[in-house]
């Protein structure tokens, strides 16, 4: 190798060098401020130097502290043999690789199939030597590369990674953290750090999806069935309106250590909006304390119990927030009071266009609800209590006092441990109670700046971005303030308002079905001609005929299932029939996308899988078209359950249309 050591200050006097470094940093700014920051920032040669050659893509970076080598060889050589080793990655759409080396590798990796390349470099000189000799500025402006500086990731960067592509969930099953090369390998704590964190985020990005589709098409039925009483309450805009400028929120909640906390509950109600989860209420009324609000977001109809089991006059008082879903038993138990009804941010929530009553309920818990509600009107400080989140010392699932007990049998021990509050060791935790967790922690790493977050349970697991503070302390504090708080108003909307809403319910349930049945029957079309192809082929290979396959009609096939899948690009269609479909056809596509991303070497592989790929969509395409008329008739049957007084007045809007 013809070498000639050059430091980075005296590269960066040759003009072009230093264009790609100004261009790569204006491309970065936009996608990247930290990096950005600590680039503009950096002063060079303090660890690394560059060795140039006349090959400019054979250089090679030397680590002076620890005396090793990028390349231990020649560079371009061991680059070329890294490539050649990533051959069956070829089709992979999304590459996850750890370690920038000298930045070669990564630009012989991009190809038409790939969508994004993740690099995870532990050393920001590194960043900051090879994007004053490459140009990435075009890959990192169309967010096809991504660079990450290892010491400023955390889990929800990393988790961040699934929400900015939509597609990239699809592939998680192919995740691979790749090892560019040989000098990253003594970086074995930061690799599994890392690995770690994508462990997590795919696990919630494929636990988030559910795989029941029968909650789904239920939460869509008792959403349509209940718009007309929804559209007649207080919308959610006005209910935020109605808690700003609001001092002190407190999120109380019913694991274990809530018991405990009561006395000093009842000392701070006066002074502190108090949300209050359903299963908390009727512990809350036997201790003598009244809630401000009371959430619920469950479809099941066992959530009525929290009201039935409580008497009437303990209503009083109190606003229940409530989401569209819930089950006609909790609605007609807190009937007369004053209720305010919420949209979760569901695709066919979000589509009927009533966005002044959304979007609440992104986790899935009551208390993820409230602390939704408490972020968005902006209270300037949240405390928890009661939100262990895992099992008390003595195996407990729930506090003293709880409708259901005190050891539920949904919350089993599995096994699973997580950071004790304090940071102290570990408590045992459920997968559901993980989930809340890590909707807590997304939601707590989103809130604004001017809202403090307090983890006062004292108990429990430990959540991530709150202060942990004993609640006898913020109590003190609260009390010593002295500023009672003030009733909370709501007004509903006029009845002409609400015969409106209801109107607009009405026609775009209508065109639910409508619009799903001409989609139903495109997707039956192609269905029943797969199914008629793939039995024929079915019978070639008994008789040992399969040189007769026409592939001509199969890639007619392929090609008709591709424009199926265009309709995954439509807001309509996705909004209307994701929410039910997306727990059996996501999974399906995990399965899908490891087909996908398999390297084929000659047209014999590439036939074999497009066979393969064809005979998963068989059963895809039946269970998108059976997905599709089980929410065609879901909302049929709840539109039906609507009185004959809004049916009137929805119709009446119908009728005069249809005259004109």
């Amino acid at each position: 190798m013809q070498n000639s050591h050059q430091n980075l200050s005296q590269a960066q006097h040759q003009a072009p060098i230093e264009d790609n470094f100004q261009r790569n940093l204006k491309a970065l700014a936009s996608v990247d401020p930290m990096l950005t920051l600590a680039l503009k920032s950096f002063a060079p040669n303090q660890r690394y130097e560059v060795f140039m050659d006349t090959d400019p893509a054979n250089y090679n970076i030397i680590d002076t502290q620890s005396n090793r080598a990028l390349y231990l060889t020649k560079p371009i050589d061991e680059i070329m043999e890294k490539n050649s080793q990533l051959l069956s990655y070829s089709y992979y759409p999304f590459l996850y690789l750890y370690g920038l080396g000298s930045g070669v590798l990564v630009r012989l990796l991009f190809n038409p199939q790939r969508q994004r390349i993740v690099v995870f470099e532990p050393e920001l000189e590194i960043i900051f030597i090879v994007l004053n000799l490459l140009d990435f500025s075009q890959e990192i402006q169309e967010r096809k590369l991504t660079l990450i500086y290892t010491k400023q990731i955390g889990y929800m960067g990393v988790d961040s990674l699934f929400d900015s592509n939509k597609y990239s969930r699809v592939f998680v099953k192919t995740y691979d953290l790749l090892v560019t090369c040989h000098y990253y390998e003594h970086y074995q704590e930061d690799i599994l750090r890392i690995n770690g964190y994508f462990m997590k985020a795919i696990e919630q990005a494929v636990v988030s999806v559910g795989n029941d589709a029968k909650d789904s098409v239920i939460g869509i039925y008792h959403h349509i069935k209940n718009l007309p009483d929804a559209l007649r309450t207080p919308s959610l805009r006005d209910f935020v309106a109605a808690l700003s400028n609001r001092e002190n929120a407190i999120i109380i909640s019913t694991g274990p250590s809530l018991h405990k906390q009561l006395p000093l509950l009842k000392k701070i109600a006066p002074y502190a909006t108090l949300l209050c989860v359903d299963a908390s209420f009727p512990i809350l009324h036997k201790h003598g304390i009244k809630p401000d609000i009371v959430l619920s977001l469950e479809r099941v109809e066992e959530s009525a119990k929290f009201y039935t089991d409580t008497p009437k006059d303990a209503q009083n008082g109190v606003i229940f927030a409530l989401t569209s879903i819930v089950h006609e038993a909790t609605k007609c138990a807190v009937a007369g009071s004053q209720i305010q009804f919420s949209f979760r941010p569901f695709g066919y929530t979000s589509l009927f266009g009533f966005d002044e009553y959304g979007y609440l309920g992104v986790g899935m818990s009551a208390a993820n609800m409230a602390y939704e509600l408490a972020m968005i009107s902006r209270f300037k400080r949240c405390i928890f209590i009661g939100q262990d989140l895992a099992f008390g010392e003595d195996g407990t699932s729930h506090s003293k006092d709880a409708i259901y007990g005190t050891q539920e049998k949904q919350y089993k021990k599995e096994g699973i441990f997580i950071p004790r509050y304090g940071g102290v060791g570990e408590v045992e935790t459920s997968k559901i109670w993980k989930l809340f967790l890590h909707f807590f922690e997304k939601d707590i790493a989103r809130t604004p700046a001017g809202m403090e977050v307090i983890n006062s349970t004292e108990g429990g697991a430990r959540i991530a971005g709150t202060t942990e503070l004993p609640f006898a302390q913020i109590v003190e504090t609260i009390c010593q303030e002295n500023r009672p708080k003030s009733p909370i108003t709501l007004t509903a909307p006029s009845h002409k308002q609400s015969v409106k809403l209801i109107k607009q319910a009405y026609k775009k349930a209508q065109d639910i079905i409508s619009y799903g049945s001409m989609q139903k029957r495109k997707i039956e079309r192609v269905f029943l001609q797969l199914a008629k192809e793939l039995e024929h082929i079915e019978k070639l290979n008994a008789q040992n005929k399969l040189d007769r396959i026409n592939f001509t009609k199969l890639n007619a096939l392929s090609d008709k299932i591709d424009n199926i899948k265009l309709l995954f690009n439509e807001r309509k269609f996705t909004s209307y029939f994701m929410d039910a479909i997306q727990s059996y056809i996501f999974h399906q596509e995990l399965d899908i996308a490891k087909i996908l991303v398999l390297y084929t070497a000659n047209e014999e592989d590439m036939r074999a899988k497009q066979l393969q790929w064809l005979y998963y969509h068989k059963y895809w395409l039946f269970s998108l078209a059976g997905g599709i008329d089980c929410v065609i008739h879901t909302t049929q049957k709840a539109l039906d359950e609507w009185s004959q007084d809004d049916l009137a007045i929805a119709q009446s809007s119908s009728n005069k249309k249809s005259k004109r």
